[in-house]
């Protein structure tokens, strides 16, 4: 049964191969402009493709972009 109301979580906290969004509504504006720089889209869904010590790696289309698990963190998203 899925809820109505979209899950609020941080990129680090998904596993890997589940499709999510970011969440623009509650994003901070430097963190957004930061992450929109290293290729991330906020209307492309991303998933995790890979954890590693210390980050992981996001796949958003056919673009690859590493992050460290500081900023995942940071990183809001909502389960699709």
């Amino acid at each position: 049964m899925s809820s109505t109301t979209p899950t609020t979580l941080s990129l680090a906290d998904i596993k890997i191969g589940e499709k999510v969004m970011l969440c623009k509504k509650s994003m901070d504006q430097k963190l957004k402009k930061k992450l929109l720089v290293l290729g991330f889209s906020t209307l492309m869904p991303l998933q995790v493709t890979q954890r590693r010590k210390g980050g992981l790696v996001v796949g958003i289309g056919n673009a690859r972009i590493a992050l460290n698990e500081a900023l995942a963190q940071q990183v809001l998203i909502e389960a699709l």
